[in-house]
């Protein structure tokens, strides 16, 4: 791999970091998916998930991920941000106090924005 393409992926993983940086802080226990799905300007998909797993007070919030997987969406994370003509969505899926239901919270990047906006999620 290139200097240039090692820069680039840091870059868009550093950029993508901030959004989960911001975001982990807010879960309430249990295990959340968070995924995310970019359209490039060419009709690529790019797609990216993570588990992140929050220990409830007993634990003092304790929150565990798979480095791997945290990698990867904050990479497709970031280089969406960063394309311009890419549009970008990222869900939240939640659990809820009823364990067989989740709660949803989406964001959205259209093709010419430079940030994510909350989105509307149709369940």
């Amino acid at each position: 791999m290139s200097t240039l393409t090692q820069s680039r992926r840091a870059g868009a993983m550093a950029e993508g970091q901030k959004f989960t940086d911001h975001l982990i802080p807010q879960l309430g226990p249990g295990t959340h998916l968070l995924s995310v799905r970019v359209e490039t300007a060419t009709g690529r998909t790019l797609p990216a998930r993570v588990l992140i797993s929050v220990a409830g007070p007993e634990l003092c919030g304790i929150v565990s991920v798979e480095p791997s997987q945290m990698n990867a969406f904050a990479t497709v994370l970031g280089a969406g941000m960063q394309s311009f003509g890419a549009s970008v969505s990222v869900e939240l899926r939640s659990p809820t106090e009823c364990r067989s239901k989740f709660r949803t919270k989406a964001w959205a990047k259209s093709d010419w924005d430079s940030d994510l906006r909350p989105a509307s999620v149709c369940r």
